[in-house]
């Protein structure tokens, strides 16, 4: 790629115009804006959330100086690290095998069903893809350094890119080479994993215990043999024709294809015993492999194509520019593109068109909650009425609309309590679904404030029906 900061303007300048859109910011990526607020602040509670992550807080400590700002800010850094996935699985793939190859890669990641959910949601799944395959790219391209950032980056988003970094610093330090940015990355990583959990947990270990807790409905925990659970999550979200073209191109692409192939293997055997020693396993966290396999995808199908047409004239045609192999036919590495992308999209288009779905909902709900606060006598005014309860789904919302700690924000309401409560978000802090007692302050489409603000005046705000 001839001019890589033209590439990262491009992708920040389309995450940006993408907030012309309606947006909304998933569960994790406001906790993330609550923690930098609290950051800030030097009062950071991690005691309950999602679990801790520091490379997004690196970010939302910033972003909490301009606050009103914060939640776009953000969603233009993790929607632009989503298109830069675009970009890296591009080069990897045309690496591998041609142009062709690298785009029908980026036609992979762009259709999976992890891409666009979580992109358009700020998680940092795009990200991630986005540092690990830039790291693959920068090793190969003898830039060590750079791959060590972008797999320190990578180590501060999830952990099971420990390991790798661990032996990349490793094998480094045996070349002496880079020897004091191994040091610092060695120092940095643990240093900012436990060190916040430590001071806002009260333990180095928050993380992982939040992370054994309770899973989310899909996880592979939930299985009844988790580790076969999560090969099948790895065929989901990677989509099986993509999955085969990668065994294709571990078969025909050579040693470089074959080493890529094993990481992304060695990626989702961690991820699997992990998920065995009790961790979630979501199907997020196999991420970071999807990527890689989609730029052996791109490859796979374009080498095979290669090797059918060559097969079928039984002759050697005219080289194509980024045909994959010598000798193969001009339209063999395009056919082989155009071939993937529309077996991935015959697997995925319900499913993208579900989550665009979902999306528009997401953001009806975000933007229809502040005027509901507004209506209810503001947030002053609930807080000076009782503590504020929510659902568990709910409360990373709440929280940062609120100003509030995340901590009992999900716990069962008693009375005196405010509810907060939609038809969107569900989970406990909501039952009885009825709420017998309390005085309904606001009811919209969709959201609810209730109230029993106990011995204290009760508020004077109309019903909002």
């Amino acid at each position: 790629m001839r001019s890589p900061l033209a590439v990262v303007l491009a992708a920040f300048a389309l995450a940006a115009l993408s907030l012309l859109l309606p947006w909304a910011l998933a569960f994790d990526p406001l906790a993330w804006l609550v923690w930098g607020r609290e950051t800030e602040r030097l009062a950071l509670d991690t005691t309950t959330g999602p679990s801790w992550k520091p490379f997004p807080v690196l970010f939302t400590v910033v972003f909490a100086l301009w606050e009103q700002a914060a939640p776009a800010l953000w969603l233009i850094v993790a929607r632009a690290g989503g298109l830069l996935a675009w970009a890296g699985a591009y080069v990897l793939g045309a690496r591998l095998a041609g142009r062709w190859a690298g785009a029908a890669a980026v036609a992979a990641v762009a259709l999976s069903p992890w891409w666009l959910f979580n992109t358009a949601l700020g998680n940092s799944e795009g990200l991630l893809a986005a540092a690990v395959l830039w790291a693959v790219i920068a090793h190969l391209d003898g830039r060590a350094r750079a791959a060590l950032a972008f797999g320190t980056a990578a180590a501060l988003m999830r952990p099971e890119a420990w390991p790798f970094l661990g032996l990349y610093g490793l094998w480094l330090w045996r070349r002496d080479q880079d020897r004091g940015a191994v040091i610092a990355a060695g120092v940095v990583v643990p240093l900012l994993w436990f060190g916040p959990d430590l001071l806002g947990a009260g333990g180095a270990l928050g993380a992982s215990h939040t992370a054994r807790g309770v899973p989310s409905p899909g996880s592979a925990k939930l299985a009844d043999v988790p580790f076969f659970a999560v090969l099948s999550d790895t065929a989901t979200i990677s989509t099986l024709p993509a999955v085969l073209a990668a065994l294709v191109a571990a078969v025909l692409g050579g040693p470089l294809a074959r080493r890529i192939f094993a990481a992304a293997a060695a990626w989702v055997l961690l991820v699997a015993v992990m998920t065995v020693a009790g961790y979630a396993g979501n199907p997020r966290y196999l991420v970071a492999a999807a990527a890689l396999g989609a730029a052996l995808a791109g490859a796979g199908a374009v080498r095979a194509a290669g090797r059918a047409a060559t097969a079928r004239t039984g002759r050697r045609g005219r080289r194509a520019a980024g045909a994959g192999e010598p000798g193969t036919p001009a339209w063999a590495a395009p056919l082989g593109a155009v071939v993937l992308v529309a077996l991935v999209l015959v697997v995925t288009g319900g499913t993208l068109r579900d989550q665009w779905t979902e999306l528009g909902q997401r953001a009806d709900a975000a933007d229809a909650l502040n005027p509901v606060i507004a209506e209810a006598g503001g947030r002053d005014r609930l807080v000076a009425c009782s503590r504020i309860r929510t659902s568990a789904r709910a409360r990373s919302l709440v929280a940062w609309r609120l100003d509030l700690p995340m901590r009992d924000l999900d716990a069962r309401a008693e009375r005196p309590a405010v509810i907060i409560r939609s038809k969107w978000f569900y989970g406990q802090g909501l039952e009885p679904p009825d709420a017998p007692g309390y005085r309904p302050l606001v009811t919209t489409e969709r959201w609810q404030v209730l109230a029993d603000c106990g011995p204290a005046p009760q508020l004077n705000v109309s019903s909002g029906q």
